[in-house]
């Protein structure tokens, strides 16, 4: 009717408790499929309603009006408090508690409480109710209503006991229990104040503050800590199951936290290693400080100790950063790479074994076109001799001395002949044993076992030798098998330059260029026609050789060379690349 409110301030205070409880009941029930979800809607909803009446009864004018809308506040004080109670039950332990026997148990005291209101009973709640003279409502609670004090009391330590059983029971959940057993504590000692008429020193009615007190500290749990968004559980759960170690250190290399798997991986739990320098937590590693000094944003491995035996870890530091762009600290993530070592040494053992049998294979083919070719010219030569000693022996039979004498000769030419061929297959079968013991293996890195080989060349034939390796340059730029291929190369290099150059000095030379290594074997011998060569079909098998075995490892060979101004073998080859199979 008009004149029967009148503006005053006191409506703002329970206004913006009901605003913020609208927020949280829609954010609620958008998600109702969450459990405690729908009954945070029944909380947000009937105290929304309460706090409506108390804004009414505050500018209501009419005694009779301000009567009326205090009853109507006391019918959702019931089903706030049970609503709350069924929140609690669920969100502790979802599916538990809160039975559908226990929904029905919980809403019978609520149900007689309303209808008690609703059927003009309400003289059974209050024995006296009256507007006092400062225009607030005061009641005196009848039999009825000491009862449903004491239910509210009791729904109260249900609470606090499920919420408590949470907080023990469930370190990620205790920050927002914390903040809601805040509310419920600062509400209740509130609606103490108010029923009990304590002074209070504030101009917000107590009650009114409690309820605006208890919804704020829902709504920082539920936007502040996302109690129904299974986001932030799903990324913990992800973070404790994962199987890399994470640690976080604050700017000053202290840990500010690590996940399960750290805790595994160097022993102390998160809350005994809280607040320990990095240089004490990771002491297992040796000493890291430094290391983790000078360290941006990188990878490296490092090497743990342990009673069954060392175990290599790859550490992964990454800074952290606010919004404003300053260091606020780093993320240290461990990754366990010992087994994933051991298999990629056994895949490496495995392409030297395969490079292996690809290279007995090839020799037996050298062997076959060089040793075998001599040893075929060889017997050759022999029948040639026999053949002369025969015809001279016959000779000598028939009195022709002349013609016997010519050919012994012959015999004798073609036996010397013989002797140097022999010669140089024993010195060609030397070499091959002699490449055949050097070989690039695991135990033998590819730089070491070349070195070895040049130092055991010059022994042998007097030829001095050199090896350049560039920067950037190590046993692992090249795979395994093509470690086999390019050792032979430069073999077959070296054993070219003795056999027809004659050098004083080889030098070998490593460099990175781009995605290429090139590798050119320099000698100071004599050099030859490389166009002439080519059309010399046999006489330079050794060409053909490497030739073969560059391209079997997708590389490109080149002879630069000139008569009197020595050779220069050059080869290009692919960076890690995937190299073609053996041509069969």
């Amino acid at each position: 009717m008009a004149g029967a409110y009148v503006y005053t301030p006191a409506i703002w205070p329970p206004l913006a408790t009901a605003i913020i409880l609208a927020a949280i009941g829609v954010y609620s029930w958008r998600r109702r499929a969450v459990p405690a979800a729908l009954p945070l809607v029944g909380v947000s909803l009937f105290g929304a309603l309460w706090v409506l009446g108390i804004a009414l009864e505050a500018a209501a004018v009419a005694p009779a009006t301000k009567i009326a809308w205090f009853r109507f506040q006391s019918l959702w004080r019931a089903p706030v408090a049970t609503a709350g109670l069924c929140f609690v039950l669920e969100y502790a332990s979802p599916g538990r508690w809160l039975t559908r026997r226990t929904l029905v148990l919980l809403s019978i005291p609520v149900l007689l409480d309303m209808l008690l209101v609703l059927t003009g009973h309400a003289q059974r709640m209050w024995g006296r109710v009256e507007v006092a003279p400062g225009g607030s409502v005061v009641a005196e609670l009848a039999p009825a209503g000491v009862l449903m004090a004491i239910y509210g009391v009791g729904l109260v330590l249900v609470n606090v006991a499920a919420l408590l059983w949470l907080f023990v029971r469930s370190p990620q959940h205790r920050w927002p229990v914390a903040i809601i057993l805040l509310g419920h504590f600062v509400s209740r000692s509130l609606y103490i104040v108010d029923a009990a008429q304590l002074p209070w020193p504030m101009p917000i009615d107590p009650l009114v503050f409690g309820l605006c007190m208890s919804s704020t500290t829902y709504a920082i749990a539920l936007f502040g800590f996302h109690i129904f968004d299974p986001r932030p559980a799903a990324r913990r759960a992800a973070l404790e199951q994962m199987r890399e170690g994470m640690l976080v250190f604050d700017p000053q290399w202290r840990v500010a936290g690590m996940n399960r798997a750290a805790k595994g991986m160097l022993g102390p739990s998160a809350a005994s290693a809280r607040g320990k320098g990095a240089a004490e937590i990771l002491s297992v590693f040796g000493d890291l400080s430094a290391r983790l000094a000078a360290v941006t944003d990188e990878s490296f491995e490092a090497r743990m100790r342990t009673g069954a035996g060392d175990r290599s870890y790859e550490i992964d530091v990454s800074p952290l950063h606010d919004f404003r762009g300053l260091l606020i600290g780093r993320l240290l993530l461990l990754r366990d790479v010992t087994e994933r070592k051991a298999a990629e040494a056994q895949i490496v053992e495995q392409q030297r074994s395969l490079a292996m049998l690809r290279e007995r294979v090839q020799l037996a083919r050298e062997l076959h076109d060089g040793i075998g070719q001599v040893l075929g010219y060889a017997g050759l030569q022999l029948g040639v001799v026999h053949d002369r000693i025969t015809d001279g022996q016959a000779a000598i039979a028939a009195g022709q001395g002349a013609d016997a004498t010519a050919d012994l000769v012959a015999a004798e030419n073609h036996v010397a002949r013989l002797s140097g061929i022999v010669e140089e297959a024993h010195a060609d079968v030397r070499e091959y044993i002699l490449n055949l013991r050097l070989a690039p293996s695991e135990e033998r890195p590819f730089f070491a076992t070349l070195q070895h080989y040049l130092d055991g060349f010059s022994q042998n034939y007097g030829i001095r030798t050199g090896l350049s390796v560039g920067p950037g340059v190590d046993e692992h730029t090249v795979d395994p098998a093509a470690q086999m291929q390019l050792f032979r190369i430069i073999q077959e290099a070296l054993s070219n330059a003795r056999k027809h150059a004659g050098p004083g000095r080889v030098h070998v030379t490593f460099e990175g260029l781009d995605s290429l290594l090139r590798v050119q074997i320099q000698d100071d011998g004599c050099g030859f026609d490389p166009p002439r060569a080519a059309r010399g079909g046999d006489s330079h098998l050794g060409l053909r050789i490497m030739h073969e075995r560059a391209g079997q490892i997708g590389g490109k060979l080149a002879v630069q060379s000139a008569p009197g101004a020595g050779t220069c073998v050059q080869l290009d080859l692919p960076l890690k690349a995937s190299q073609p199979e053996e041509r069969r």
